[in-house]
């Protein structure tokens, strides 16, 4: 493996596209053939007071195909195998310092999700409107513990999560169902990559998930940290009893991931093109510096 070549100028752009497991199997935007959108630079690397971080793209929209009629870029990681050769949840921290750099003000984050509600079933699209991560997020980006507050109470952005679910209910299946913010769902967060067990996915649904997700915390946490929108544009792949049933060795079910995840990418690329560049929403508003006397005095 050759050493990564690190560049010293992160490229500045409003967007940020975060892939996941909705994509694996695909070289996300390339594989989906959407015209008018193209990759700038692929196996970027960036310098962060973390580490470095890895494995980024550098994409553009044309102006031909945008609400706007305005050319726009966005950086692209895939978050799930960052980085490649071991197991290292803070990566999400350098890749949001790289975001933060940049200036990126929406993050649309791909994924799937296990269900602990019996009502919400393999193939259905889930925008949720809250999460549960009881440890917080422990790889914060805030100065240090009492200069700033972040609000959880809209920790998913109600305006691009109106763009997508307007999208996702133009091309998802009619055999599965897409729901929406306004439906309150809750998803949990559980670092992978050993995937919950029947007990936890229970403890989960008593204290109020409807979904499960591995990566949905640090990337909606990191994202009120920089004053950015975050939307997820995830479905599932496993449900209620798919967790319960012990004689099974496997959890995902058999079909749904690769008949969905062209399909889930092609819906983040079109959600990506029409989100708003308004800060309407109030997002940014939900960082609060706080009075010097709670970190000057002691």
């Amino acid at each position: 493996m050759t050493d990564p070549v690190i560049i010293p100028v992160i490229p500045k752009t409003e967007l940020a596209i975060i892939t996941g497991s909705a994509n694996w199997g695909l070289a996300f935007p390339e594989d989906i053939a959407m015209p008018g959108v193209r990759v700038l630079a692929r196996d970027l690397s960036f310098d962060t007071p973390y580490g470095v971080s890895d494995n980024w793209k550098l994409l553009e929209f044309d102006a031909s195909i945008t609400q706007d009629r305005q050319s726009k870029r966005a950086l692209c990681m895939y978050s799930h195998g960052n980085p490649r050769d071991r197991i290292d949840h803070s990566c999400h921290q350098r890749a949001f310092w790289v975001l933060m750099e940049s200036g990126v003000r929406h993050v649309l984050s791909c994924s799937t999700l296990g269900a602990v509600n019996k009502a919400i079933q393999p193939g259905d699209m889930v925008i949720n409107a809250d999460i549960i991560e009881l440890t917080q997020t422990p790889y914060s980006l805030l100065p240090g513990r009492q200069r700033f507050d972040c609000s959880g109470k809209q920790i998913v952005c109600p305006n691009c999560a109106a763009v997508l679910a307007d999208t996702a209910r133009s091309l998802w299946p009619s055999s599965c169902r897409v729901h929406g913010i306004e439906q309150g769902l809750v998803a949990a967060h559980a670092y992978g990559p050993r995937l919950t067990s029947p007990a936890e996915a229970l403890a989960f649904r008593s204290m109020g998930a409807d979904v499960i997700n591995h990566s949905i915390a640090p990337e909606a946490t990191l994202s009120r940290e920089i004053g950015a929108c975050f939307v997820p544009c995830a479905f599932v792949t496993a449900g209620f009893n798919d967790y319960m049933d012990r004689s099974r060795g496997t959890l995902l079910q058999d079909g749904v991931l690769p008949s969905l995840s062209m399909l889930a990418s092609r819906i983040a690329l079109e959600t990506a093109i029409r989100l708003p560049s308004d800060s309407s929403c109030g997002c940014q508003e939900l960082k609060s510096p706080q009075p010097e006397e709670r970190y000057i005095r002691f």
